[in-house]
């Protein structure tokens, strides 16, 4: 018989590989049994060692605020199972916790951060503030109650240039709004309303906008959304009309949130327009700003240095018409991009005071949540050891002055008793007229009416609406002889301010008129119609007294001889009357 040979003796690299092999099996058995694996309602999965984390939104909670939860699939690995067997269709403990889908902020889901980038969108975004008003807002469509849009703007918004009402940049906001919320508590979206009024005026600056807003948005509006950036020119009266436009709006009674936008002109003497102050004041007043001009300018810029030739971002983003390039107003692609630039911002403001909420449902029921902040803070040790926690503002007063109005103008001297007063506007606008001005356009607005003689110069030659053949949405009330007079009521509230607000052009061949209050022709003003600036057609508001008392007024305009214009033009065209 052979033998058998003799087994040879174990190696070191035997050793070695079995060393290997422990090592790997052991990797296998831990994924298998706590490698979570995620697939989201689209299909894309992701795995992660625990909870997943992500850039910008936290993935380890799915969309559910939006869509019923048993349309989310799940795969889980647990400890008695492989991952690919842990396949359910039903909810897993967490499902009340999952995120919405606006929550997808620069995820793999989010269209509008593939179109743009998360660079350029975080440009956008000038100021955008802890949002306390805007969340309230949100949280009132997502409950189902209806909530009421309002756009005070220019003749960007109002859709200059524009054949489809549906391409301005507002209606495919509210259609956001409607369709992303509503899903919140319906599977129809029709079913909560969203109610879209653009107030928007052509040729209107904040001045006007101040006292006369009301006149073309209603009062129980829920969201303004302020787009007069180009309108303004850079100048500090204009700037002081802007907030108190937004302190006026505040005072409404539904208390409405406020989103400032600005859009970019390149045709005027400097890039810098009035939108440069209101973003102070915006600041101020805690209200974001969204900015199409941060976006778009660089990119023109260098574009054209690098081909001084080169004008198809112009061509693209502009409107174009028969005289070429509108630098002054943007195109159906600009309006676009604005509604994609408000959506982005208002989904990530959705997503933020829906952590909020579920952080204080946790906490209420004591539970531990991953979202830290909130309203208030918490001080230094060393304050504290040092006693100067006094000194520091009440740690649990951040939700009182998270919606709170400054006491104080941007404008003023600081001081430690000044409170403001709301004042109550008083309008009456040639604005909301329709072309033949016969009628109001606007069912919030009255009708600006001149007194009767001897007040006023009746007849032929008397003040009348009238508007432009070739430009019938513009209305004006229009004398056109020197000693024509129109005499109107005001009424005066808090500051005594009465103004006439009129029609000023380099090309026009407009006059001038005296204006005063009561029976005071002595202390009137001067206003002229003709300016040097030959391409701006704009509603300048002008001071006529500071000094009224609180009550009604009688305001007198009439054209005088002298005038401005050098052909001599006498033509007076009066926008709006107001007090306040």
């Amino acid at each position: 018989m052979g033998r058998i040979p003799a087994p040879r003796p174990v190696t070191r690299s035997v050793y070695y590989f079995l060393i290997v092999g422990v090592v790997l099996l052991s990797i296998v058995v831990y994924l298998t049994l706590f490698v979570f694996i995620y697939s989201d309602a689209e299909g894309n999965s992701s795995f992660s060692f625990g909870s997943p984390l992500s850039f910008c939104s936290s993935n380890d909670q799915h969309a559910a605020d939006l869509s019923p939860i048993t349309t989310t699939t799940t795969i889980i690995a647990r400890p008695t199972h492989s991952a690919t067997s842990a396949v359910t269709s039903t909810p897993v403990e967490a499902s009340e916790n999952l995120e919405p889908a606006y929550c997808n902020y620069c995820t793999s889901t989010d269209e509008v951060c593939k179109r743009y980038g998360s660079f350029n969108l975080a440009r956008s975004r000038a100021y955008e503030g802890p949002n306390a008003r805007l969340k309230r807002v949100l949280r009132k469509v997502r409950s189902g109650q209806k909530i009421k849009i309002g756009i005070i703007g220019g003749s960007v918004s109002k859709g200059h240039g524009l054949r489809d009402h549906r391409h301005n940049w507002s209606h495919i906001y509210a259609e956001y709004i409607r369709e992303t919320f509503a899903k919140s508590t319906s599977s129809d979206p029709a079913n909560v309303e969203v109610e879209l009024i653009n107030g928007s005026v052509g040729a209107t600056v904040s001045q006007y906008m101040e006292t006369c807003f009301r006149e073309h948005i209603p009062e129980d509006v829920d969201l303004v959304i302020i787009e007069l950036a180009i309108n303004d020119q850079r100048l500090d009266f204009l700037a002081k009309g802007y907030e108190n436009l937004i302190r006026a709006i505040f005072a409404l009674p539904q208390q409405p949130a406020i989103i400032n936008i600005q859009v970019m002109a390149l045709m005027f003497p400097t890039i810098t327009m009035g939108g440069d102050l209101h973003t102070a004041v915006a600041q101020y007043y805690d209200t974001p700003i969204l900015s199409l001009r941060n976006v778009l300018l660089p990119h023109i810029l260098r574009s054209t240095q690098l081909n001084s030739s080169d004008n198809s971002l112009e061509n693209y983003w502009f409107h174009n018409d028969a005289n070429g390039v509108d630098l002054r107003h943007i195109s159906q692609n600009g309006h676009r991009m604005l509604a994609d630039l408000l959506k982005s911002f208002t989904s990530r403001v959705a997503c933020e005071g829906w952590r909020e909420e579920q952080s204080q449902h946790a906490s209420l029921s004591g539970k531990d949540s991953d979202v830290v902040g909130g309203w208030d803070w918490v001080p230094y040790d060393s304050d504290r050891y040092e006693g100067l926690t006094l000194s520091l503002p009440n740690p649990n007063e951040g939700e009182q002055v998270s919606e709170y109005v400054p006491r104080l103008s941007l404008f003023q001297k600081f001081d430690h008793t000044t409170v403001l007063r709301p004042a109550i506007p008083f309008c009456r606008t040639t604005t909301t007229l329709s072309g033949n001005g016969n009628g109001l356009s606007s069912p919030y607005a009255h009708l600006l009416e001149a007194l009767p003689a001897p007040l006023s110069t009746e007849g032929p030659d008397a003040f009348a609406m009238w508007s432009h053949p070739q430009n019938p949405g513009k209305v004006w009330l229009t004398g056109r002889k020197p000693g024509v007079k129109a005499a109107f009521k005001v009424q005066t509230s808090a500051l005594g301010r009465v103004r006439v607000t009129y029609l000023r052009s380099g090309s026009y061949g407009l006059g001038s008129a005296w204006c005063w209050v009561d029976d005071n022709r002595n202390a009137g003003k001067r206003l002229d119609g003709h300016w040097q600036y030959k391409d701006i057609h704009v509603a300048n508001s002008e001071v006529i007294t500071e000094n009224a008392t609180p009550g009604e007024h009688i305001l007198n305009c009439e054209i005088m001889k002298e005038t401005r214009d050098p052909a001599g033009g006498t033509e007076f065209r009066i926008v709006a009357v107001d007090g306040l």
